[in-house]
């Protein structure tokens, strides 16, 4: 099994000391049968008091409470993890013997992953119908289409500002980041009518130089027979060893891997972010 090391480095560089507020850290994932936590290690400079809790979607989460003041804001975390990706077979196999429709327990529990606004919704359909094959297809080979789509049809571009693009403004512009690319097969397979969530973490990606790694973000699917499914149309994998998941939420706006803020003078901090992922195996 593919085993990683993971360091992600974070700096905001204030021109004047202030005072930070608490910060809310998604850095560290949970523990599954698909993923095992080696070891983690979270470096705060200047130092904090670090509590960690669950939040509502079950993620592990850091809250970091400072004192004093200061003029740069170092956020290290390191993690050395092993994944446990299913293979095509094996999904299958899952597939040809679990069941194909949500039971009524799983439509109420599922209800805030499907929901979505009704413009959003009709944008995706209306994507989906426009190439819809007349070839009759299962539900698992609609979501690999919509994924494929989005990987080719769309341009991928780095966005420096920060929040998310709708789903409607990706299909305009037929181009977005990685979390854009998230929102828009979100929104394709909750018109296909299935549960689907954000997720933040990071993915290997061969020969990257060092730091110029970043997090990563991608969809993943409930189907009655399989769980949850990873889909990363950015990148072309499903349910893929190479994706390491952090955290999850409903959709991207609610989940950022480094959140907080500060007292002091008006000023925009000078953000730099170096992430390495190296696999071992």
């Amino acid at each position: 099994m593919p085993s990683f090391n993971l360091r992600h480095a974070t700096t905001y560089a204030f021109s004047s000391p202030v005072t930070l507020q608490p910060h809310q850290l998604y850095l560290r994932p949970r523990g599954d049968h698909k993923l095992k936590i080696k070891a983690s290690t979270l470096t705060l400079s200047p130092t904090a008091q670090v509590v960690w809790r669950n939040d509502l979607y079950g993620n592990s989460v850091a809250i970091a409470h400072f004192t004093g003041q200061t003029t740069k804001l170092d956020i290290i975390s390191e993690l050395d993890v092993e994944t446990f990706p299913r293979s095509e077979s094996q999904r299958r196999l899952l597939l040809e013997s679990g069941k194909a429709e949500y039971s009524a327990t799983e439509r109420r529990l599922l209800g805030p992953y499907i929901a979505q606004p009704w413009d959003t919704g009709h944008a995706a359909a209306e994507w989906i119908r426009k190439s819809a094959s007349k070839v009759k297809k299962t539900q698992y080979e609609r979501l690999l289409e919509c994924a494929a789509r989005i990987r080719y049809e769309f341009d991928y571009r780095i966005r420096f500002e920060p929040g998310l693009q709708t789903p409607s403004e990706t299909l305009a512009l037929h181009s977005g980041t990685c979390r854009d690319f998230a929102e828009l097969m979100i929104a394709a397979a909750r018109s296909l009518d299935c549960a689907a969530r954000f997720v933040t973490g990071y993915v290997f990606t061969p020969n990257a130089a060092p730091g110029s790694s970043s997090p990563h973000a991608w969809a993943e699917i409930y189907l009655p027979a399989l769980g949850w499914i990873e889909l990363d149309a950015t990148n072309g994998l499903v349910d893929d060893g190479d994706l390491i998941p952090i955290a999850s939420a409903v959709n991207g706006a609610s989940l950022t891997p480094i959140s907080g803020s500060f007292t002091g003078p008006s000023m925009t901090p000078i953000l730099s972010v170096g992430v390495d992922v190296i696999r071992y195996v």
